[in-house]
């Protein structure tokens, strides 16, 4: 995609391309069949609790519940293989094909290209985790410049990707267990449910804690992020969270004189609290003023009391 294309203005601001169709399509498939699957398998996890109880018998109860969870289950194991393709297409296509024309194809220069592709976590990462937290604990007065992909980001990324092998498999074991205990032992099927049970409690608290969170709640976002919908980021939140890829998509689309600083709007929220403080401060003197020259004393009074120092 060219440098244009990654920038977008509409009304005078600029928005950030960074998903695709294809790549937001998959997005929604995944997150439809992660609440699905949650809300079908954690009620034999958390039976005791009545609002969990309550929302199984939205699917049928018994009955029908297992029916979905297994549907939800397959759709979200076919996701999980065409997005390896797609994954596979797009690595082909935009890193191989390259190097192969570039460098040639070997060994070195193929674990060389794996390491550099945009999500798989790296020093920087690492980096980027010390700096927040030295300016989450005040050691430092600006957040981590940001590449393409944070290691958040990164993150969300992976978390689904082992997950969902792990989901499935087990799944599976489980579903046909006839099958399967012609190629392994009968106590799998136990090792199976343990780790499927688990599993999927670990990537909901995942997802709807840590992913939610980033994405939605955050204060930068709330009430909810669109860039799943969209597919393009607002120049704040670029600024805010990949500062340094900010800067080099600007530099492409020869807008390098538009180029904001990291902490702009930062400054901007600060110059608004401070105009705030001032004319909150400048309508008290004017309502002692005026209280003032109804009743010169209490007026007086109250003068004197502002002007203490504390």
């Amino acid at each position: 995609m060219t440098a244009q294309l990654k920038v977008k203005i509409k009304n005078g601001k600029k928005y950030f391309y960074r998903f695709s169709v294809q790549e937001r399509l998959q997005h929604i498939i995944l997150a439809s069949m992660v609440i699905v699957l949650a809300l079908t398998g954690m009620p034999l996890k958390f039976h005791d609790v009545q609002w969990i109880r309550d929302a199984y018998s939205i699917f049928g109860g018994i009955k029908y519940a297992p029916i979905v969870h297994k549907v939800a289950g397959t759709i979200l194991c076919l996701l999980f293989l065409y997005h390896l393709c797609y994954l596979a297409v797009n690595i082909y296509k935009g890193y191989i094909l390259p190097l192969k024309k570039k460098e040639g194809l070997n060994l070195r220069n193929l674990v060389k290209m794996f390491l550099s592709l945009p999500l798989i976590p790296n020093l920087k990462d690492l980096q980027d985790i010390i700096k927040l937290l030295k300016y989450l604990f005040f050691i430092r007065d600006r957040r981590p410049e940001g590449s393409e992909w944070t290691w958040k980001e990164k993150a969300d990324y992976w978390a689904p990707f082992w997950g969902a092998p792990v989901l499935g498999i087990t799944g599976f074991i489980m579903w046909f267990q006839e099958f399967s205990t012609r190629f392994i032992p009968g106590e799998v099927i136990n090792y199976a449910l343990i780790a499927h049970s688990d599993e999927a409690l670990l990537a909901a608290l995942f997802l709807f804690i840590w992913h939610w969170y980033n994405v939605h709640f955050s204060t930068s976002v709330f009430p909810m992020g669109t860039v799943f919908i969209t597919g393009y980021l607002p120049e704040e939140l670029m600024v805010e969270e990949h500062y340094e890829y900010y800067v080099e998509v600007m530099k492409q689309a020869g807008l390098e004189n538009e180029i904001l600083s990291p902490h702009h709007f930062e400054e901007d929220n600060s110059s608004r609290k401070e105009k705030n403080l001032l004319n909150n401060e400048a309508e008290e003197r004017l309502d002692v003023k005026e209280s003032s020259a109804l009743s010169p004393a209490s007026g007086l009074k109250e003068l004197k009391k502002q002007e203490t120092p504390t």
